[in-house]
Parts: structure tokens; C-alpha cells; sequence
């Protein structure tokens, strides 16, 4: 995908996100995703930060969906998320705490597990 399409498609997750997700539901990444702070009309950002904040809003999105629906399961959220992470520039100062990130990974599929 070229930087335009990225950022169209960074623009429908957050139209989904706003219309799908309630106000007062707590996702564990979107704090993630505001410390990452790009957004759709940001055009100088790197297509791999359009893409973690793509990963990011659909965790979010399958996040809630799996707790409110039994057809989907809690593994996708994590999947995405992991995807996120191979886009993230770990030695960003903005990422200096991602080891916590991925450990909540791991606690949420130990949880999983059980």
C-alpha cells in the first residue's frame, strides 16, 4: 500500500473505532496508540507509524468485540497487536517503556490459556 491508501485506511479504523466502541470502554492500547500520536492527515509520519496505528485502532476494535461476543475470539486483539509492535520503533523516546506492552501480551494469553 502506498502512504495515501495508509492513511485512508487509518481514517475508516477510527470512523469504526468512534462508531463502534462506547466512550467508556478502557482498551489496553489505546494508550499505546496515543503515545504513538499519528494521525490519518499526518503525512511527513512514516508509512510504518500509519500502519502500528492501523494495527493498534483494529486491537482495540476486535478488543472490544471479542468481550461483547463469543463468535470472536480474545486472540485476535493480540495477533494485531502484535503486529503493531513489529512496526514500532522501539528506541523512539515515545516507546521507552515497550517491554511493559509486551508483557501485558503475555499475561493476556496466559490468561487465555486458562
Amino acid at each position: 500500500m502506498n502512504k495515501e491508501q495508509l492513511m485512508e485506511l487509518h481514517q475508516f479504523f477510527i470512523h469504526v473505532y468512534k462508531e463502534l466502541v462506547p466512550e467508556d470502554y478502557r482498551c489496553p492500547y489505546l494508550e499505546l496508540y496515543k503515545k504513538l500520536d499519528v494521525k490519518p492527515h499526518h503525512i511527513h509520519r512514516l508509512k510504518t507509524e500509519q500502519s502500528a496505528a492501523i494495527f493498534l485502532l483494529s486491537a482495540c476494535i476486535a478488543s472490544y468485540i471479542a468481550d461483547n461476543d463469543d463468535m470472536v475470539p480474545k486472540s485476535l486483539s493480540i495477533k494485531l497487536l502484535e503486529n503493531a509492535f513489529r512496526y514500532l520503533n522501539t528506541k523512539s523516546k515515545n516507546f521507552n517503556d515497550i517491554e511493559k506492552y509486551k508483557q501485558l501480551i503475555e499475561k493476556i494469553k496466559e490468561s487465555g490459556r486458562k
